[in-house]
């Protein structure tokens, strides 16, 4: 009896052992989960972003921000002039998903232009030429200081478009109420990422282990402005029920 309870108390300690590591292992992957393509270690130079994002009639945004290494986003080439008979209706800021690069969201180019909306798609660091190492800490901050320059510069009024990360991104970047914004959408929005991280890894300890927090429904509790949210039932990273639950807790107008 004593031989077999050393051996079951062995076998839980290893057991144990093996969920340590596997907290430990998944803690610093964690960045390269959220953030994809910054982890391949492929980093794009900025000429070849730029030379790519041609094929796509677009061009870096060429007024970076005090501090801030550029490219910070893709912009059509005519995107600071407009026909005084029909001025633009404003400008759409857009956070895109973990996937790609921004210069590669074009049909968002296309939909917003026809509808006389200038379009800025974001870029995170590490992405689309752009140095750096993605996180919330240094995307929020940086996504408000681009938001406030476009406004400061005469691109108002500015509207924010998230999609899947990048809802999550918006929703954090438009958690400041004094930002400059008239306007949200979330396409396949989380209510907070720990949640996505808690449905693929049920028995880990995800919230304690979290670094970016990407809290949707927290961030927006003071935003003031008409929020659209686009539910989709295939999503099979983010499942729709969070979803519904960020649509829920968000302050109308929604």
């Amino acid at each position: 009896q004593r031989l077999i309870a050393g051996h079951g108390w062995h076998a839980a300690l290893y057991a144990f052992i093996g969920y340590v590591v596997i907290c430990v292992y998944l803690y610093f992957l964690q960045n390269s989960l959220t953030y994809p393509r910054a982890a391949t270690g492929a980093v794009m130079s900025v000429e070849q972003a730029t030379k790519e994002a041609a094929a796509y009639k677009l061009v870096p945004w060429a007024h970076t921000t005090p501090g801030a290494e550029g490219p910070q986003g893709y912009v059509t080439r005519d995107f600071e002039s407009h026909v005084e008979s029909r001025p633009p209706r404003g400008t759409i800021v857009v956070f895109h998903g973990n996937g790609g690069n921004a210069f590669e969201r074009d049909e968002y180019v296309d939909a917003f232009t026809r509808r006389r909306f200038r379009v800025f798609l974001y870029e995170y660091p590490g992405y689309g030429g752009r140095p750096g190492r993605p996180s919330e800490a240094t995307i929020v901050p940086d996504g408000r200081a681009v938001i406030r320059a476009l406004d400061q510069t005469g691109y108002g009024p500015i509207y924010v478009w998230g999609e899947s990360l990048g809802a999550g991104v918006a929703a954090a970047v438009c958690g400041d109420p004094a930002l400059p914004v008239h306007g949200l959408v979330l396409l396949t929005p989380w209510d907070t990422i720990a949640n996505v991280g808690l449905s693929m890894y049920p028995y880990i300890p995800v919230r304690q282990l979290m670094i970016d927090k990407y809290d949707s429904v927290a961030n927006l509790k003071k935003f003031s402005h008409p929020i659209c949210v686009v539910r989709s039932d295939r999503d099979e990273i983010i499942p729709p029920r969070f979803t519904l639950n960020t649509f829920a807790h968000l302050p109308d107008p929604k």
